[in-house]
């Protein structure tokens, strides 16, 4: 009977977590003549919403909207027009059972934005105002200071500048001759190099002490305060800097299991967990990750099925993506040269609501390797990769699994394949 008694008691548990509550978004906007809002769920790639945006009508300064959710995270609000324009600072806001009131400004008045309703908003606003308190006022010098810099012409270093006027000097559209150009650019960047020593002194060493102990009290406050909050600061971390930050990955890692245990059906767990078992696994040395996935004719195949006994590129990329094409034009002519000695390409595409445009692509580029899809992230492998909010991602792998490379340039391509194949 106690067995009984239990099982009833979880299963409506679990009902009561997963049942579908009521959230309503009601509220003003100031000093601006905006007619749309689009509603996101910060959860959702960009490029879905965009497929199929909700939209929000803003009828002589008022909005009312009414949505249903079953899971607390974080959504947020775009002005329409901005968005149109390219330029846009998203509204954060968590749904609560019952209504929310916001006041909404234009761009520049934003810290005058209210939102009103629901213990996580509160909690969110309460995190925003101790940060503003303990970190705006070194921020703001530290950027009067970048300002004046760049006036005066002292911020880039010679070196960078050339490469910025190489960069205008091309067509937006020849992503061939910017992808070497972006390259350096990232290079330099990387290295402090893009930078004049006085930038460096005056401006890029105290801010980024300044960011390493912002997080470090944002992962104290994190660790101190679990909630969905808090969980939302980790998952827009991982999305946003944990790729190219050890000290985000080295803080990530430290509170996430509590998270996971406290959260472990959360969407939030599921996407940080793949995330950073990606970063950890998809590392020059360690074995990559073999998936499952749809060909452009729908069958499913096992990557490492095809690739197995051979040294293989395995390219992720986009028919949307310019900056993916244009390294994969790079590769075509090595693939050519070295595809009957042993060397595979096989191409990943992240596409959405159908494979047209990655059929056209190809043919237009004429990637003559295999061609798999990855659509509307089914089986969630950019996300496994590590990389759900990048632009793509190349892998160089051994006959035995083995990661030989990530995102090698061209002449390092070929000059591992001389090694292993020639």
């Amino acid at each position: 009977m106690r067995r009984a008694t239990l099982t009833i008691l979880t299963l409506l548990t679990t009902i009561g977590l997963f049942a579908q509550k009521q959230c309503v978004i009601k509220g003003e906007i100031v000093s601006r003549d905006s007619k749309g809002l689009l509603v996101r769920k910060c959860s959702e790639s960009f490029r879905s919403f965009l497929n199929k945006p909700t939209k929000v009508s803003i009828k002589k300064g008022k909005f009312d909207y009414t949505f249903q959710y079953v899971e607390s995270e974080a959504y947020e609000l775009i002005f329409e027009d901005e968005l149109e324009k390219g330029s846009w600072r998203a509204i954060t806001f968590f749904p609560t059972n019952g209504v929310i009131e916001l006041k909404l400004h234009p761009q520049d008045e934003w810290e005058k934005n209210t939102i009103k309703g629901g213990e996580l908003n509160a909690e969110f606003e309460e995190y925003q105002i101790n940060n503003r308190k303990l970190f705006d006022k070194r921020r703001k010098q530290l950027m009067e200071t970048q300002d004046d810099l760049s006036e005066r012409d002292e911020y880039d270093s010679p070196e960078y500048k050339e490469l910025t006027r190489q960069l205008r000097a091309t067509k937006p559209d020849d992503h061939e001759a910017r992808i070497p150009i972006f390259q350096k650019r990232e290079e330099l960047e990387k290295t402090h190099a893009r930078y004049t020593e006085e930038a460096k002194e005056l401006f890029i060493d105290p801010y980024d002490s300044l960011l390493k102990v912002e997080l470090v009290w944002r992962y104290e406050y994190i660790k101190n305060n679990p909630s969905i909050v808090s969980f939302y600061f980790i998952w827009s971390d991982v999305e946003m800097k944990m790729k190219d930050n050890p000290q985000v990955t080295q803080l990530v890692t430290s509170v996430f299991p509590i998270y996971e245990k406290n959260y472990p059906e959360h969407i939030y767990t599921k996407i940080i967990g793949k995330q950073v078992d990606g970063l950890r696994t998809i590392d020059i040395g360690n074995k990559y990750i073999d998936v499952k996935v749809p060909s452009i004719d729908g069958d499913t195949i096992q990557l490492s099925s095809v690739i197995q006994n051979h040294v293989s590129l395995i390219d992720m990329w986009g028919s949307w993506c310019g900056p993916c094409i244009a390294k994969s034009r790079l590769v075509v002519p090595i693939y050519e040269q070295y595809k009957g000695k042993g060397f595979k390409v096989v191409g990943i595409a992240r596409e959405f609501k159908n494979t047209d445009a990655v059929k056209r692509r190809i043919s237009k580029e004429q990637f003559s390797w295999l061609n798999l899809v990855e659509l509307d992230d089914k089986q969630n492998i950019w996300n496994t990769y590590g990389i759900s909010n990048g632009t793509g991602l190349m892998v160089l792998v051994d006959r035995d699994g083995t990661i030989l490379s990530i995102d090698p340039k061209p002449e390092e391509l070929e000059k591992i394949l001389q090694q292993k194949l020639d």
